[in-house]
């Protein structure tokens, strides 16, 4: 007779975890803490807390209940329904979104290394692209968009001002969609035992959570986030 999966202890979140499965739940396919590797020897250039890319088409239910697929947080991720969407995430937890000089100087080439890594664009362009997201945060094409995302306790008024277009994601919004998308759906997502530890985490603690502000006040203890 097989047990039951055990309850998973309320010891603390992982903030990069917790944007993890908000970004996983919202259809990303993702590496996490995708390292910039030096030229030489050496300690590594950067990282990329997330690395997440989600495709235009993305339906989870439709054969299930065409009536009921399962809605993405368009608004708050700002994405998109006709562009391949890759995501070069900046995770902060108890500080205001922030994007760090790796990903803003482009005299360190750190944008053009992963572009080079992940592959997405042939070597001719990816120069044109980097100077794109050093300048304005993000590169379109014509079935591509890159882009840099801030995760962080509040919204950043200095990247407000120079990178407007720069989508910045803040812990108390994605964990009410978190909330909502386990509540609304908690027939098919009762079986998750294949989750890692955080993921469960994270939905025990909504499936004990009586409204999206109880789960996102414990959460955010949970988390180390203070103020909210």
């Amino acid at each position: 007779m097989s047990r039951a999966p055990a309850r998973p202890e309320m010891n603390g979140l992982d903030p990069e975890k917790v944007a993890y499965w908000y970004l996983r739940l919202n259809g990303f396919f993702q590496i996490e803490n995708f390292v910039v590797h030096p030229e030489r020897r050496g300690g590594q250039r950067t990282d990329a807390d997330l690395l997440a890319v989600r495709f235009p088409f993305r339906a989870e239910r439709l054969f299930d209940d065409p009536n009921d697929i399962m809605a993405d947080d368009v608004q708050q991720l700002a994405l998109s329904d006709d562009l391949i969407d890759i995501v070069i995430a900046e995770v902060k937890t108890n500080q205001p979104c922030t994007l760090n000089g790796p990903w803003t100087r482009a005299d360190r080439q750190n944008v053009h290394r992963v572009l080079a890594a992940i592959g997405c664009l042939p070597s001719g362009r990816i120069e044109a692209a980097a100077a794109d997201i050093y300048r304005a945060g993000f590169h379109r094409s014509a079935a591509l968009r890159i882009r840099l995302v801030a995760v962080g306790r509040d919204r950043s008024d200095d990247i407000t001002k120079a990178y407007p277009d720069v989508t910045q994601l803040c812990w108390t919004g994605m964990l009410v969609f978190i909330w909502e998308r386990f509540h609304r759906y908690r027939r098919q997502k009762a079986q998750v035992d294949q989750w890692d530890s955080e993921g469960l985490k994270i939905k025990e603690l909504a499936d004990r959570s009586n409204s999206p502000v109880d789960f996102m006040r414990d959460a955010l203890r949970l988390m180390g986030i203070e103020g909210q």
